[in-house]
């Protein structure tokens, strides 16, 4: 399983309402996509970012994104973007919770050249575990992206006063404007 993301930073004077009318009208080609478990369409509209985040069956699937007329189209409308990717280490939610997901946290610690990547992978799948017991939280992941050593944890949330445990190097917050989710990923 492969977790991706790109982040489009948009120009000052970009009717950010167009990122809103884009999602609406592009998320009916990615429902039901082969080999996509879960796309959220994530916006920053303070810091004018859209940042979709992806999480791919296998690479065969995402590679097909990649090079296929869907990532053209937003390449011919934004530019091509740096696409980050992360070996999925934990992966699951409650997708079918009475709320929609409203608000996604995407955190990223760098990981010490001297840590042991068994145990950290051994505590991550426990916090993992334990991220699914929390209340108001409707999916979470951990990654692994080995070309800068960092751990990536991304949460959707159904209320944003329920976010808990953001105590990473880096933490991003989005508003999450659509999702797409594969029956066998809930």
């Amino acid at each position: 399983m492969i977790a991706m993301q790109y982040t489009i930073r948009l120009a000052g004077d970009y009717d950010l309402h167009k990122v809103r009318e884009r999602v609406i009208q592009r998320k009916p080609l990615f429902d039901g996509m082969d080999g996509l478990l879960h796309k959220a369409y994530l916006f920053n509209e303070v810091q004018a970012v859209y940042a979709p985040f992806y999480v791919w069956q296998c690479d065969d699937a995402a590679r097909a994104f990649l090079t296929g007329s869907l990532f053209r189209d937003l390449v011919e409308t934004f530019g091509r973007p740096r696409v980050r990717l992360w070996n999925v280490l934990a992966y699951g939610g409650n997708m079918g919770a009475a709320h929609a997901p409203r608000i996604a946290v995407k955190e990223l610690d760098t990981i010490a050249a001297e840590e042991n990547l068994g145990r950290l992978t051994e505590r991550e799948n426990e916090r993992h575990r334990v991220a699914l017991e929390t209340r108001g939280l409707c999916f979470h992941l951990t990654g692994l992206d080995p070309d800068r050593w960092q751990l990536m944890r991304y949460s959707a949330w159904c209320d944003p006063s329920q976010i808990q445990n953001c105590d990473s190097d880096a933490v991003e917050t989005f508003e999450i404007l659509q999702l797409c989710q594969a029956e066998c990923a809930a």
